[in-house]
């Protein structure tokens, strides 16, 4: 299994499911959500995840839906604010940043999504693909 904690350790969980390769996405909410040029986002399956400490401390914000479901939602420690998994609405994934894993998750990053919303001072230069938008779904993980 998996950890992942936050910056004081009030929550931890664990991941026992399938994880994805690391995409980065450089989309306006993903970067305002995390403070950095990019959100290293990675997905696990719902099976397999736990809490296993400080579920009272998670808070969640919903964003307004800008075109299409699913929306966009963040989990964050109440505590100390640091962004935590939460589900994807309608399927059996969740979303985290990479940032907060404790443990080698053994993926590594594989794309940028997004690329259109970059930041300004950002530049890209290690060669994965880059997609201007939503980049496509791997087969693997198409329903």
């Amino acid at each position: 299994m998996i950890e992942g904690s936050c910056l004081c350790g009030g929550v931890v969980f664990g991941l026992g499911g399938e994880i994805t390769p690391i995409q980065f996405c450089h989309a306006t909410r993903c970067r305002k959500a995390t403070g950095a040029a990019y959100s290293p986002e990675l997905l696990t399956t719902a099976e397999g995840f736990q809490w296993l400490k400080g579920e009272s401390l998670i808070a969640e914000y919903k964003a307004v839906l800008l075109r299409e479901p699913p929306a966009y939602k963040r989990a964050f420690c109440k505590k100390c604010g640091s962004p935590l998994p939460v589900r994807i609405e309608g399927t059996e994934y969740l979303i985290l940043q990479a940032g907060i894993l404790d443990d080698d998750p053994k993926v590594r990053p594989f794309r940028h999504a997004f690329t259109s919303q970059k930041a300004c001072w950002h530049e890209i230069t290690d060669g994965l693909p880059e997609f201007e938008a939503v980049p496509p779904v791997p087969e693997k993980y198409r329903t």
